[in-house]
C-alpha cells in the first residue's frame, strides 16, 4: 500500500484524464475473457457455433476471430475445443502486436521473447501457415509451454529455438519484440499485485529491455518493420527504452500504426519526460487504455527501417 499513491501520479503522467478510470480498473480486478480461434485448424462460424450448442455466450469484436466470453458453463481450458487446438486464450490488447507487424509469407518473422506462445501462435495464423516464424525465448521452462502451445495449435511454420534473443546473429523483415516487463497493464488480474508494486520495479526491466530492442535493431533490414510493445504503462519500460535505443539515428523511425476500431481507446505516446525531450516520433507510440477496451493495458510502438 505503500506506494500505491505514487502509481496513481505516474498513470497521471500517462493518461492525463483517463488516469482514475485506469486506476480504478486495475484495482477492481475484473478482466474479462478473450478467445482466438485458431482458423490454422478450424473455421471461425463453426467453432462459435459448436460452443454456443455448449452454452457459451460470446460477444465479437473488431477483429474476426477474436471473441469476448460474456458467459460459459465451465471453463473454456478444459474444453475439447481447447484441448483440439480450436482455441487460445488470448487478451484482446495482446492481440494488437501482431495484427501491427502485419506479416507477409514467406517471412520470416522472428518473435524474440516468444513464450509461452500466444503471439507466436498468432503470427502463424496470420501467415496462414505458411513461411517462416522463428519463435525465441531463453527460459527453459518456458519454452516447454511454448512448444507444447505451438503443437496443439498445429502451428508447422513455426520453429522454436531455445536462446538468448540478444545474442542471435540472424535478420528477418519482421520482427516482434515484447520483453519481459513490470506487468503494470495486468495487475488487475492481481490486486495483491497493485498494492506491492514500487517504484524500482520498472528500472529492473529496462536494462534487459533496452539490451533486447538494440539487438533487434541490428537484426531489421532495410525496409523491414519491427513491434515493441510490452503490458505495462511505465515511460521507463517504454519511451526511454525506444529513446535510447534509437538515439538520433534517422534510419529508423516510428510510424503511426493505431488501427481505427482502437484509436477511441488510447493515448499517444510520450516526447518530453521530466523536463527531457525525447524523439519527436514517439507520438506515433500508443497506450492502450484498458479501463476503455476492457482489457489488459498495452504499449505499443511500430518501427520501420528505412535505408
Amino acid at each position: 500500500m505503500r506506494y500505491l499513491e505514487e502509481f496513481r501520479e505516474r498513470l497521471e503522467l500517462v493518461f492525463g484524464d483517463r488516469a482514475e478510470d485506469v486506476y480504478r480498473y486495475l484495482l477492481e480486478g475484473r478482466p474479462p475473457t478473450y478467445v482466438r480461434v485458431n482458423t490454422l485448424k478450424a473455421d471461425v462460424e463453426e467453432v462459435v457455433e459448436n460452443l454456443e450448442t455448449t452454452g457459451v455466450e460470446l460477444a465479437e469484436t473488431p477483429l474476426p476471430y477474436a471473441f469476448r466470453i460474456l458467459n460459459s458453463p465451465g471453463p473454456l481450458g478444459s474444453s475439447l475445443e481447447h484441448v483440439a487446438g480450436y482455441l487460445y486464450l488470448q487478451d484482446l490488447a495482446s492481440m494488437v502486436p501482431p495484427e501491427l507487424l502485419d506479416p507477409e509469407p514467406p517471412g520470416p518473422v522472428i518473435d524474440l521473447c516468444a513464450a509461452p506462445g500466444s503471439k507466436t501462435t498468432q503470427l502463424a495464423q496470420l501467415l496462414g501457415g505458411e513461411g517462416v516464424v522463428l519463435a525465441v525465448d531463453v527460459d527453459p521452462r518456458r519454452v516447454r509451454a511454448l512448444v507444447h502451445n505451438v503443437n496443439r495449435l498445429g502451428c508447422v511454420n513455426v520453429i522454436v529455438a531455445h536462446a538468448d534473443a540478444a545474442r542471435l546473429r540472424i535478420s528477418a523483415p519482421f520482427l516482434l519484440l515484447d520483453p519481459p516487463c513490470s506487468g503494470e497493464g495486468t495487475l488487475h488480474r492481481d490486486p495483491h499485485a497493485l498494492r506491492t508494486w514500487t517504484p524500482k520495479k520498472p528500472g529492473r526491466f529496462a536494462r534487459t529491455q533496452l539490451r533486447l530492442l538494440r539487438a533487434a535493431l541490428r537484426m531489421l533490414p532495410p525496409g523491414g518493420r519491427l513491434v515493441y510493445s510490452t503490458c505495462t504503462f511505465s515511460v521507463e519500460e517504454n519511451e526511454l527504452v525506444i529513446h535510447e535505443a534509437l538515439g538520433d539515428d534517422d534510419r529508423y523511425r516510428i510510424v503511426p500504426s493505431v488501427p481505427r476500431w482502437l484509436e477511441p481507446h488510447t493515448v499517444p505516446g510520450l516526447t518530453e519526460w521530466e523536463g527531457r525531450e525525447l524523439r519527436e516520433d514517439l507520438k506515433h507510440a500508443f497506450r492502450i487504455d484498458p479501463a476503455s477496451l476492457e482489457s489488459d493495458g498495452f504499449f505499443v510502438a511500430v518501427i520501420e527501417r528505412r535505408h
